[in-house]
């Protein structure tokens, strides 16, 4: 038997049930380190679950920050470089990944803070995850204001990427569940992930 939950409902909850609850009833998202630059030089890195494909011809992606209502570095940084980078959380490392959400002041790089090392290419001013197997660097391109939270999706154009070497399939797949990448329930539940079925493109006419 189903439970029903009304707006009611949610809205009464104790705040900490409230936000898991709603963090992981959407389902699994993905994992992913945002790497950026402050404007004294200090690298910055984050960990969102909120990354979203916007098209791939030009390659787009976006992300999710909360509302401006503290600092926020992440923003800040991507403001005043104009760069960040997007980098998948792996099995091997997803512990230091998750304790970049801990609050350092701006003078601290979490990358020093938790133990990743900073990648830097000719054509990308804003530092990668070294540990990460796919890092997308990206150029801020805009943003829209979320008027019922005071979100923002922020836009970014993919001008690099990085892939490990055997990762990308003939047809232009990423083997996203052999690359040890994992899956992100809510804040704070991280899951492995594994391909069940590649399935063909879907036609009114084949079952």
């Amino acid at each position: 038997m189903e439970k029903i939950f009304s707006l009611d409902d949610m809205l009464g909850m104790e705040r900490d049930y409230r936000r898991n609850l709603m963090n992981t009833i959407s389902g699994f998202k993905s994992a992913s380190l945002i790497g950026t630059v402050s404007h004294r030089g200090i690298s910055n890195l984050a960990i969102f679950n909120s990354v979203v494909h916007i098209s791939a011809t030009p390659p787009y992606l976006g992300f999710v920050m909360r509302p401006l209502t503290v600092p926020r570095q992440t923003y800040h940084n991507i403001r005043a470089r104009g760069f960040f980078t997007i980098n998948l959380v792996a099995e091997s490392f997803f512990e230091k990944a998750h304790q970049t959400s801990a609050k350092y002041d701006e003078q601290t790089s979490e990358f020093d803070a938790c133990g990743l090392s900073p990648q830097y290419t000719s054509a990308h001013p804003a530092p990668y995850v070294l540990e990460s197997p796919i890092k997308l660097g990206l150029q801020y391109e805009e943003e829209h204001h979320i008027t019922a939270n005071g979100s923002i999706l922020v836009v970014g154009r993919v001008i690099e990427a990085l892939v490990e070497e055997g990762m990308i399939g003939a047809e232009g797949h990423v083997d996203l569940d052999n690359s040890g990448l994992v899956a992100v329930g809510g804040l704070d539940s991280y899951y492995r992930a594994s391909l069940l079925k590649r399935m063909p493109y879907a036609r009114p006419e084949k079952e």
